[in-house]
């Protein structure tokens, strides 16, 4: 069949979490809800709710989510220790109700970790082309992060699994061997449901390189976040506080470990007073307190701001002279870095993961491994011409490789390539 034959798609967007209270995760799927219904497309968007036992709908920016209560499969036992994903049985219940009472939906593109698998399985059983996007490493890390014991992992080893699941589920280490077998069979689901898709996409080239060879059986393709600028500039302007006046960098993000924001405090420190200057942290996490107490030990001038929503979060991102991106994982494709190039500001970012895929070092923005090239940044700072010119070349790089013009006929052509893949014949409205 010929995808192109149709000038409408329908779409239903499966994913883990959904704006307004939600991660990056979230925000691009939004991003791309918002670009596909501009373009003539209908959107249905299926998300899983954690806290939630029933199913409800909301609409939010004109779009309606319908939001799939998971609490009593995340609290049962048997569902948390299956080779699946505890949201699996849940959601891929509701979605094979959803898409035989909605036969016109043509594609089915699911977001993250636990919308995946089973998008894939219901979809491929129904006739539906389906779409999975990557958007950290979970196809290949029970905890997606490729990251423990303070350090990046290497790869699914025994003794890196028992290590893993001590730390994050705090189990002891003779249990955490004993369950080896759990965790390389809750990998080979994963995997395997990937390789079921029609396409599979990821965010970034660090992504794609850590993933690939063990998912052999997958059409892989590298796809990006979209970011619009102007949408997110008008947000930005709207909620920027003109009364802030005195100067400040923003480090924004879950305050947990893998966000590295001890590296940036601790590199802060090594830079010392010769450029002093106001940090201003948004986020909130297990990590607060020990950060805090570290930015008093280190008398930084830091102050916590704590969650800040979306909207703000921009505001303060344009107000801004630099957003600082510490990392201590390989930050797959950070969309705080994307967006505040969008708002013109300078990043500077550790040099990890897909950062180096978007900044180029001194032009776009910074890239930086230590405290030595930390300061190099922040005395280009200091300078209004250089943030000017640094923040101008950000938003062109945006314009460029991940604004709706740019990405969308990558999109288009992907889900075009799905479809003919599946088999499915688009009904024209």
């Amino acid at each position: 069949m010929n995808a192109a034959s149709n000038p409408s798609w329908r779409v239903c967007l499966v994913t883990d979490v959904y704006p307004p209270d939600c991660g990056g995760s979230g925000w691009s799927t939004h991003a791309l809800a918002r670009v596909l219904v501009g373009r003539g497309h209908q959107v249905s968007i299926v998300a899983v709710d954690p806290t939630r036992m029933d199913v409800a709908t909301r609409v939010y920016d004109g779009i309606e989510i319908t939001d799939i209560g998971v609490r009593a499969a995340r609290r049962s036992v048997r569902r948390r220790l299956g080779a699946r994903d505890y949201t699996y049985g849940t959601l891929a219940t509701f979605l094979d109700q959803f898409l035989r009472t909605n036969p016109s939906v043509d594609v089915v593109h699911a977001q993250h970790l636990h919308s995946g698998p089973p998008s894939v399985a219901v979809g491929n059983a129904l006739g539906r082309a389906t779409i999975v996007t990557v958007r950290d490493y979970w196809p290949v890390c029970l905890h997606g992060t490729s990251w423990w014991g303070e350090r990046v992992c290497d790869g699914c080893t025994t003794q890196n699994l028992a290590g893993c699941m001590a730390e994050y589920w705090r189990w002891p280490r003779p249990v955490s061997r004993v369950m080896g077998g759990w965790a390389r069979r809750r990998l080979d689901a994963r995997a395997g449901g990937l390789a079921a898709a029609d396409k599979v996409l990821s965010v970034s080239h660090a992504v794609e390189n850590r993933i690939r060879d063990q998912l052999p059986g997958a059409d892989l393709t590298v796809v990006p976040n979209i970011v619009d600028p102007g949408h997110v500039e008008r947000i930005a302007i709207a909620q920027q506080d003109a009364s802030r006046q005195e100067p400040y960098v923003l480090a924004a993000g879950k305050l947990q470990p893998t966000k590295g924001f001890d590296l940036l405090l601790s590199s802060l420190a090594e830079v010392g007073t010769s450029r002093p200057v106001s940090v201003l942290v948004a986020g909130d996490g297990p990590s607060r307190a020990a950060l805090e107490t570290q930015a008093r030990a280190s008398k930084l001038p830091v102050t916590f701001l704590g969650w800040v929503d979306h909207d703000r979060l921009l505001g303060l991102q344009r107000g801004a002279d630099a957003v600082l991106l510490p990392s201590s994982w390989n930050e797959p494709l950070a969309r705080v870095a994307l967006e505040t190039m969008a708002l013109g500001t300078p990043v500077v970012a550790w040099n990890r993961g897909g950062n180096p895929e978007i900044i180029d070092s001194g032009i776009n923005g910074w890239l930086v491994s230590d405290s030595g090239d930390l300061e190099v940044a922040l005395t280009s700072l200091a300078s209004p011409e250089c943030r000017q010119r640094v923040g101008k070349a950000a938003r062109t790089r945006v314009e460029e490789r991940f604004s709706p013009d740019a990405v969308y006929s990558q999109v288009e052509a992907v889900y075009s390539d799905a479809l003919e893949k599946s088999g499915r014949v688009c009904v024209t409205p």
